[in-house]
C-alpha cells in the first residue's frame, strides 16, 4: 500500500468533517522511540469523551449563533489530530537540530572547509539572485548538461570520485552540508583526503535512489564495491581502476551515520567523522584557537549566512600542489620560497555569504588574519587607509572595471630584497641596483633616489573590453599617482628608454609614450653538437610577461598599459575636460558608490573596486563560447599561465559551444563592488553584488 493510499484510508470522517489520524500526521516517516511514545499517548488522549465544542463569535446575531450551532461540530479527536501534527514536526526539527555540526567534526588539520548551514535557505535564495537564474535559464540547461561528465572526469582525475550530482543538495540534504580538505603530512603518497557531510534525516528513500545510481556509476566505470564494517556502520567503498599508470587511486567511501551521509577519499576520514559524531574530538576545527581568532575579527551585520568558508592560505597552497599530479619543471620552490621568508603569518581567511538580500544579490563580508608582527619580507603588503581612493578622472566612461589600492611602496620597495635573493638563490639584491645605478652601457638610474621618492601611495588598475571580441580585447592601464611636481621622472623615462633595445617614442602634443618590445628577430643558429642534443640540466630563458607595453605620464599619473597604442586614446581623454567624471556618472557605477559608503568604516579602506559585471565578462564569456579562451592575452591571463603553468596550445577543456550569444544573458551580470580595510591584524572585507533593480550600465 502506498503511502497516499494509506493516507486516505486512515482519515477519520465524524460529523461530517474530515481530520487526520495522529499515524498519518507522521507523513511516512519511520518511527522512532520517540515518535511512538508521543503517538501512543495522543491517540489515549483521542479515545476519551469529551463534550463538543465550537467557538461562537462574540458579535454575531441570534440567527447567525443558531446557524453556527446547526452546523457539524468537530470534535476534540480533530483537534488533537493537528496537535499531533504539530509535535510530530517538533519533533523532527528537534532531531535536524541536534545533528552535529560539520565544524565540530572536522579536524583543525582541515587546511579549507565551506559549508552550507542551512542547505534549503541557500537554494531558496540562490533562486533568487540574478546568477542563480541564469544558471536556472532555459538557454542554459543544454550547457550544464554538457559539462558534467567533464567536471566529473576532472575530479576523479585528482582521486575524487564522489558521484555526486547538483541536484542531490536539494533532494538529499535536509539541514547542513559541508565540504572539508584535510592535511595528511603523515600519508607521503596522497598527503591530503577530500571529505564531505550532509544532514539527511528524513531522506531514506532519496538516499536509496542516490545509491543505486552511485553503484550504477561506479559500475560503469569498472569499479568495484566492498562492504566495511565500522562499528556496526557499514561503509560502501567502490575503487575505480587509475585513469592513467601515473594518476591517482581512484577511492570513494559512503557511510550513512547518525542521520548524516559521510563521503570521504579514504577510510580515515569516515572513521575520524563517525569517531567525532559520539564524542566531541578536542582538536576539531571548531575548538582551535585560529577558527575562533579569525571568526571573532568578521564584522557581520546578520549572524546567520547561506554560505561559511575557512581557509590556511599557505596549507591550501601546499595542498593544491600535492593534488596536481603535473610536476613543475621550476627550480624555484614558491610556495617554500613564501614559506621562508615568513607567509606563513598569514594566518587564516574566513567569511560569509548572504543571498538575496534587500538591495543585494550577494553580500559576503570576510577578514584575513595575520600576525601583528610580521617579518620583513610580509611589510611589503603595506597598504595603509584612505579616506577616499578616486581614480583619474580622464578615464574611459567604457571602462568594465576600476580598482583603487592604497600601497606604500617606496617603504615597501626595500623589503623584497629577502624574496628577491631567495629567488635567484644569492644576495644580490643591492647589487643589482648599484649595477643599474653605476652601469656604463646603461640607463644608470638609482632608483632609491631618482625613482622612489617621486612614488605616491594611489595605485589604480582599469580595465577596458574591446569589440570584437578577440584574444587582445582586454585592455589593461596601471596609474600610479605621483608626488613629481618637476616632472623629474619624464628624464629618467628618457634615459631609460634611449638604452633599452626594441624602444621608441611618440609624441602626442605635449605628451610623450614610451614604447617597448621585447619581440625580437629569429636568428639562425649554426651548432656543430649532435642535432636536437641539449644539456638537461640546462634552464630555457624564461620569456618576459609581454611581448609590447607602454607608458607615459599623464596629468600627475604615470600610466602603465599592456597595449601601447590605448595610451593614445588615454592621453586624448587627458586633454578633453569635457568628458572628465564621466565614468562617475553612471548611474550603476553611482550605486555601487552608495553601497560602498555605506558599508565604510570610520577608519577609511585601502581597497576599492567597482566592476560593471555585464562589461568585464562579456570577453571569457565570448572567448569561452568560441573554445579559445587558454589564448586570452590579457595581463592576468598571462599571469596565471606562468604561475600555473597552463599550456595554451592544448585545446579548451571545458566547451562552451552550448551557451547561447553574450547579449541574451548579459541582463543577468549585475554590478559588484569591493572594499577592504586594514587593520593591526589583518584585513576586513565586504564585497557585494547589487540586486536586479540596479539600471545598466549601457
Amino acid at each position: 500500500m502506498t503511502r497516499i493510499s494509506r493516507e486516505k484510508t486512515e482519515i477519520g470522517i465524524k460529523g461530517g468533517v474530515s481530520y487526520p489520524s495522529p499515524q498519518v500526521a507522521c507523513f511516512g516517516i519511520p518511527y522512532t522511540l520517540g515518535k511512538r511514545k508521543a503517538i501512543r499517548f495522543l491517540t489515549s488522549l483521542s479515545r476519551m469523551e469529551t463534550l463538543p465544542v465550537r467557538l461562537i463569535p462574540s458579535d454575531v446575531t441570534s440567527s447567525q449563533k443558531h446557524q453556527f450551532q446547526r452546523q457539524g461540530r468537530p470534535s476534540i479527536q480533530t483537534l488533537l489530530g493537528w496537535v499531533a501534527l504539530v509535535a510530530l514536526a517538533l519533533v523532527q526539527n528537534t532531531r535536524a537540530e541536534e545533528l552535529p555540526k560539520a565544524i565540530d567534526l572536522f579536524p583543525e588539520t582541515t587546511q579549507a572547509f565551506a559549508s552550507l548551514p542551512n542547505s534549503a535557505g541557500f537554494l531558496k535564495n540562490w533562486k533568487q539572485t540574478q546568477l542563480g537564474q541564469l544558471a536556472d535559464d532555459q538557454q542554459m540547461k543544454e550547457f550544464w548538461s554538457n559539462q558534467q561528465e567533464e567536471l566529473r572526469r576532472r575530479l576523479a582525475s585528482a582521486g575524487w570520485q564522489l558521484s555526486l550530482k547538483v541536484e542531490d543538495l536539494e533532494n538529499l540534504c535536509s539541514g547542513q552540508a559541508a565540504l572539508g580538505l584535510i592535511s595528511r603530512p603523515d600519508v607521503t603518497e596522497k598527503p591530503f583526503s577530500l571529505a564531505l557531510l550532509i544532514d539527511v534525516a528524513d531522506r531514506e528513500q532519496n538516499l536509496e535512489t542516490f545509491f543505486e545510481r552511485v553503484a550504477q556509476d561506479m559500475e560503469s566505470q569498472k569499479g568495484t564495491l566492498k562492504k566495511i564494517d565500522l562499528g556496526g556502520i557499514e561503509v560502501k567503498h567502490f575503487s575505480i581502476p587509475k585513469l592513467s599508470s601515473d594518476g591517482r587511486a581512484r577511492d570513494s567511501y559512503f557511510a550513512v551515520s547518525k542521520n548524516q551521509l559521510l563521503i570521504a577519499d579514504d577510510i580515515r576520514s569516515i572513521q575520524e567523522l563517525i569517531d567525532a559524531q559520539s564524542k566531541p574530538r578536542e582538536d576539531s576545527l571548531a575548538k582551535s584557537e585560529l577558527y575562533s581568532k579569525v571568526q571573532q575579527r568578521i564584522v557581520r551585520d546578520q549572524p546567520v549566512a547561506e554560505i561559511e568558508y575557512f581557509v590556511k592560505p599557505l596549507g591550501l597552497g601546499k595542498l593544491l600542489r600535492s593534488i596536481s599530479v603535473q610536476k613543475s619543471k621550476k627550480q624555484v620552490d614558491l610556495l617554500k620560497l613564501l614559506e621562508d621568508q615568513g607567509f606563513g603569518s598569514i594566518l587564516a581567511a574566513a567569511g560569509s555569504i548572504q543571498l538575496a538580500k534587500e538591495d543585494l544579490d550577494m553580500h559576503h563580508q570576510g577578514f584575513i588574519l595575520r600576525e601583528e608582527q610580521v617579518p620583513e619580507s610580509v611589510q611589503i603588503l603595506d597598504f595603509p587607509n584612505q579616506n577616499a581612493l578616486v581614480p583619474p578622472a580622464w578615464i574611459s566612461a567604457g571602462s568594465a572595471s576600476v580598482m583603487g589600492f592604497s600601497w606604500n611602496f617606496t617603504e615597501a620597495f626595500p623589503k623584497l630584497r629577502g624574496i628577491v635573493d631567495a629567488y635567484i638563490g644569492d644576495a644580490q639584491f643591492d647589487e643589482i641596483l648599484e649595477q643599474i645605478k653605476n652601469d656604463p652601457q646603461g640607463p644608470q638610474i638609482d632608483i632609491r633616489k631618482e625613482i622612489l621618492p617621486h612614488i605616491g601611495q594611489e595605485f589604480f588598475t582599469v580595465t577596458e573590453i574591446i569589440e570584437p571580441i578577440t584574444p587582445d580585447s582586454k585592455r589593461s592601464l596601471i596609474c600610479i599617482k605621483l608626488n613629481d611636481p618637476e616632472n623629474k621622472l619624464y628624464g629618467v623615462l628618457n634615459r631609460y628608454s634611449k638604452s633599452e633595445p626594441g624602444s621608441s617614442i611618440e609624441d602626442v602634443g605635449d605628451y610623450r609614450i614610451w614604447k617597448f618590445s621585447n619581440e625580437e628577430e629569429d636568428e639562425e643558429v649554426i651548432e656543430f653538437n649532435n642535432p636536437g642534443s641539449k644539456n638537461e640540466n640546462e634552464e630555457e630563458e624564461e620569456k618576459p610577461l609581454l611581448n609590447k607595453w607602454g607608458v607615459s605620464i599623464v596629468n600627475g599619473y604615470f600610466v602603465f598599459a599592456s597595449n601601447p597604442d590605448s595610451l593614445v586614446q588615454v592621453i586624448e581623454n587627458a586633454k578633453n575636460e569635457s568628458i572628465h567624471g564621466d565614468f562617475e556618472k553612471i548611474e550603476s557605477v553611482q550605486a555601487v558608490r552608495a553601497m560602498q559608503t555605506k558599508l565604510l568604516s570610520a577608519e577609511g579602506y585601502s581597497f576599492s573596486e567597482i566592476d560593471l559585471a555585464d562589461r568585464s565578462a562579456e570577453m571569457q564569456y565570448e572567448l569561452f563560447r568560441q573554445g579559445i579562451l587558454p589564448q586570452s592575452r590579457s595581463l592576468m591571463a598571462i599571469i596565471a599561465e606562468r604561475i600555473l603553468k597552463t599550456d595554451k596550445s592544448k585545446p579548451q577543456e571545458f566547451q562552451g559551444n552550448k551557451l547561447p550569444p553574450y547579449e541574451q544573458v548579459k541582463h543577468f551580470f549585475t554590478p559588484r563592488g569591493l572594499v577592504v580595510r586594514s587593520e593591526k591584524d589583518g584585513w576586513g572585507i565586504d564585497a557585494f553584488i547589487l540586486g536586479k533593480k540596479q539600471p545598466a550600465t549601457n
